[in-house]
C-alpha cells in the first residue's frame, strides 16, 4: 500500500499546474520584426480565449463581435471563430457553453464560415476523468429525475466490485461516497465518454490550428519541441484514445468502475501491477488472471506515466506558459521566438491559458505573441472580463464589450 500512496502522490503532483504570477501589459518589444500586412485578403477571424463556464459573458462577447444575434443564432457569415479551449471547469454553465459551440459550428458551416473549438488542458482533464476543478453546478446541469436512484445503485455496484476484485479492498462509507458523487456526476461522466454527446464531439477536435499565417492554440510550444502541428494533434488524439482503451480494459477486468476518476484509476493500476508481480513471483507457471496479458500490463504501465504525456506534461502544448512568462528581450527573440515562428512558418501565435491581471488582451514581441485569456469568469479571476481578438485584412483589434482597441492598424 505504500507504493499505492506514493503513486497517488506522484500522480497528484503531475496534475498540479502552477498558474504563475498574473501578467499585465508587457513593455515594448526589443528588435523583433514587425508583422507584415496580410498578403491576400482572407476571412475575418475572431479568437476567444478561456470561458470556464462563464456562458453569459461568452454570449455577450459573441454578440459584441457580431457573430451571434439576440437569439444566439450565427450571423457571422464567413467569419472563422476560433475558441482556444478551456470552456470547462470553475464556472457554472459549462454545458450551456458547449451546447452553444456545437450548434454554432453547424450554423457557421452552413453560412460559409467556420467554428474551430480547440482543446485546452481543462477539456483534456475532463476527458481523462481529472475532475478536481469541476463546479457543483456543472454536475447538477446533467442531473435528472433518475439521478438519485442511479447514484444509490452505482454505490451498491461499486461495493460489490471492491469485494470481488482480485485483491479485495475496503469499500467507502455510503454517505462519504455519495458526497463525492453528487447528483449529475454519473451522467456527466457518461456524456464525456467516447460515445457520449460531448465526449464524441471533443474527441474530434484539435489542439492547434492555423489561419492566415497565425497559429491558434491553448498554451504554446517550446523552441526545442520537434513535433509539427499535425504531430501535436495526432498525439493528443492517440493519447486520449489510449486512456479510453485502458479504462475499458480495467472496467472489463472489474478493477475500476466506469465512472472512476483518473487518480482512482492510477491507484487501481498500481495495485493490480503489484498483484500480478506478486502472483508471478509466487508461481511463474500460473496465469495471474484471465484478463492478464502483455498488452494489459503495458497499458497499465503507460497509465502510470500519463503525467509525462502531451496531455499533462507541464511543458507540453496544453500547459506551456512560456509565451506569457518569457522575458521580453533580444535573447528570447533569438533563442526562443524566432526559431519557433520559423519552424512552424507562421507570423504569430494567439493563445489563452494564462490570464492577464488587467483583464485586457496582451500583445508581446511586436504582436508576434498575443495572449487572449482575460479571465472571462470574473467571479473567479480578479479584473476579469470577456474579450475577443479580431484579425482582418492585416488589422488586429482587441474587442471588449464596451470598447475596441487597435493592436495592429493598416493604412
Amino acid at each position: 500500500m505504500v507504493l499505492c500512496r506514493v503513486a497517488i502522490a506522484l500522480a497528484g503532483a503531475l496534475f498540479v499546474s502552477a498558474l504563475g504570477p498574473p501578467l499585465g501589459l508587457a513593455p515594448a518589444a526589443f528588435h523583433a520584426p514587425v508583422p507584415q500586412a496580410a498578403k491576400a485578403a482572407g476571412p475575418r477571424v475572431v479568437a476567444i480565449g478561456d470561458v470556464h463556464g462563464a456562458f453569459d459573458q461568452f454570449v455577450e462577447i459573441l454578440q459584441t463581435a457580431g457573430l451571434v444575434d439576440a437569439k444566439r443564432q450565427w450571423i457571422g457569415g464567413t467569419t472563422v471563430l476560433v475558441q482556444t479551449g478551456d470552456v470547462f471547469d470553475r464556472g457554472p454553465k459549462v454545458r450551456e457553453a458547449l451546447d452553444l459551440l456545437m450548434r454554432l459550428e453547424e450554423e457557421a458551416r452552413r453560412a460559409g464560415g467556420r467554428v474551430e473549438a480547440l482543446l485546452g488542458n481543462h477539456e483534456v482533464m475532463n476527458l481523462l476523468h481529472e475532475f478536481r476543478d469541476v463546479s457543483p453546478a456543472s454536475y447538477a446541469a446533467f442531473a435528472d429525475a433518475r439521478s438519485e436512484s442511479r447514484r444509490q445503485r452505482a454505490f451498491d455496484d461499486y461495493v460489490k466490485l471492491v469485494k470481488q476484485r482480485p485483491t479485495p479492498g475496503e469499500a467507502p462509507a455510503r454517505e462519504a461516497w455519495l458526497a463525492s458523487h453528487p447528483p449529475g456526476f454519473l451522467e456527466y461522466v457518461e456524456a464525456l465518454g467516447p460515445r457520449g454527446k460531448y465526449g464524441r464531439w471533443l474527441r474530434s477536435h484539435k489542439v492547434v490550428t492555423t489561419e492566415g499565417g497565425t497559429a491558434f492554440m491553448h498554451a504554446g510550444v517550446r523552441a526545442d519541441m520537434a513535433a509539427t502541428f499535425d504531430d501535436i494533434n495526432r498525439t493528443a488524439t492517440r493519447e486520449i484514445a489510449a486512456w479510453d482503451d485502458t479504462k475499458a480494459l480495467m472496467v472489463k477486468a472489474q478493477i475500476v468502475p466506469a465512472f472512476c476518476t483518473l487518480p482512482e484509476a492510477v491507484e487501481a493500476a498500481v495495485a493490480e501491477l503489484q498483484r500480478i508481480a506478486a502472483a508471478l513471483q509466487a508461481n511463474p507457471n500460473v496465469q495471474p488472471g484471465d484478463h492478464v496479458s502483455r498488452e494489459f500490463v503495458e497499458k497499465l504501465q503507460a497509465l502510470l506515466a500519463v503525467g509525462k504525456s502531451s496531455l499533462f506534461e507541464p511543458e507540453g502544448p496544453l500547459w506551456f506558459r512560456g509565451f506569457a512568462l518569457w522575458p521580453e528581450n533580444q535573447e528570447t527573440i533569438d533563442t526562443q521566438l524566432t526559431p519557433i515562428l520559423t519552424k512552424y512558418g507562421v507570423e504569430r501565435f494567439v493563445t489563452g491559458h494564462t490570464p492577464s491581471s488587467t483583464g485586457r488582451i496582451v500583445s508581446r514581441f511586436s504582436n508576434r505573441l498575443i495572449l487572449i485569456d482575460t479571465g472571462m469568469l470574473a467571479t473567479f479571476f480578479k479584473n476579469g472580463r470577456a474579450s475577443a481578438l479580431e484579425l482582418q485584412n492585416g488589422r488586429i483589434t482587441a474587442i471588449y464589450t464596451d470598447t475596441r482597441t487597435p493592436i495592429v492598424n493598416v493604412d
